[in-house]
């Protein structure tokens, strides 16, 4: 009887061969959405290097968490145009004849893809729970400590340049080669109750190695002017003339405070918070609302092997654009009505689970009368 049951749960040939013929364009899938996200972030990750002069290694680590965020919305895209490839074949191939005339139904070829979709959910879960808030925070949290972490190249000749190193400097000319600087004034009121202005006719600035990762220090070289101290408490005023004036300048992290919005915040941690805030409150039903978002989001998969198979199994020419556009379509109603569920939360007070879950229930009405056509 044990060995019944064994025989009857191994996976059989027609198992293997169906998730063959899904797992090729999943992969390419996934790569090829993750590169087009990737592409609509090129210009942050240009500026990351070029203007804030992060190191390689820096770059990858952010890179690496812009792609952490984007697996949850690609893994079912991609899932979705795979079953629509492979399903579309085996259509158009007379594949899919050939397996029904032997015996095996369209709802036999369901089950491994089933499977497939049960872990490609259980990842979308994960990552929108837990891993994808954590590296959501992480990115915010680099990001806004090297974007105030300015350096050299943020000076523009002619201009007045403020955030370098705290404070507000202006040269009429600047090589950018050299780091040579002519006629300059800078402004320092980071005493605020003595707030100083140097004037000098050259100057240079000298690079340091930072003391951390996302530091960035610097020695200013000033020659030939004067300085103009104003005591606000005393009155006073006072004036030195210079030959070589130095000035050691450093920001050791840039200022590391990001904001934590709810999409931040990871699974346990909101637990916490919902059941810690009040339940009249509109913050608890925005993070509500964001729990079962994600947890919407994990779910669509399933969905989509029964809204992939049923459009999949209708022959066109064209397999992979077909795929294409009718991905394009679902992701648009899905969004669509995810964003339409938002607004009937919040505005209507409908209850977060059920207005959440409208998006998957909107899948179900296109995805049950196409599956069911395909069981001929």
């Amino acid at each position: 009887m044990e060995f019944f049951i064994l025989n009857k749960l191994k996976p059989k040939i027609i198992d293997l061969y169906l998730l063959m013929e899904i797992v090729s364009p999943f992969i390419g899938g996934l790569v090829f959405f993750l590169f087009i996200f990737l592409m609509f972030q090129f210009i942050r990750l240009t500026e990351f290097f070029v203007v804030h002069g992060v190191s390689a290694l820096l770059l990858g680590k952010l890179t690496s968490l812009m792609l952490l965020s984007f697996l949850p919305s690609v893994l079912p895209i991609a899932f979705l145009v795979s079953i629509l490839i492979a399903f579309g074949r085996l259509s158009i191939d007379s594949e899919l004849v050939a397996l029904k005339a032997s015996g095996i139904s369209v709802f036999r070829m369901t089950l491994p893809v089933i499977i497939f979709a049960f872990f490609i959910s259980a990842a979308v879960l994960v990552l929108n729970l837990d891993l994808v808030p954590k590296g959501e925070r992480l990115f915010k949290s680099t990001f806004t400590r090297v974007s105030n972490t300015k350096v050299v190249s943020l000076i523009q000749p002619g201009a007045f340049t403020s955030g370098f190193f705290d404070l507000l400097i202006f040269a009429e000319q600047f090589d950018f080669k050299t780091n040579h600087l002519k006629n300059i004034f800078l402004y320092d009121d980071r005493e605020s109750k003595t707030p100083v202005v140097v004037i000098a006719r050259e100057g240079e600035i000298i690079p340091l190695k930072p003391s951390t990762e996302l530091g960035s220090s610097a020695l200013l070289k000033l020659f030939s002017g004067n300085i103009h101290r104003n005591n606000l408490e005393e009155q006073s005023y006072q004036k030195v003339d210079f030959h070589e004036y130095q000035l050691f300048l450093e920001v050791k992290e840039g200022g590391g405070t990001a904001e934590i919005k709810t999409k931040m915040i990871p699974y346990q941690e909101l637990l916490q918070t919902i059941q810690t805030t009040p339940k009249d409150a509109y913050i608890h039903l925005e993070y509500v609302a964001e729990m079962w978002r994600r947890i919407a989001l994990g779910i669509a998969p399933m969905i989509f092997v029964f809204l992939g198979i049923g459009f999949g199994t209708i022959k066109t020419r064209a397999v992979k654009t077909s795929a294409a556009l009718i991905s394009f379509f679902v992701i648009l109603v899905y969004w669509l009505a995810l964003t339409g569920a938002t607004i009937i939360v919040f505005d209507y007070h409908v209850n977060a689970m059920l207005g959440m879950m409208l998006p998957n229930l909107v899948l179900l009405v296109f995805a049950v009368p196409s599956y069911r056509s395909s069981l001929w």
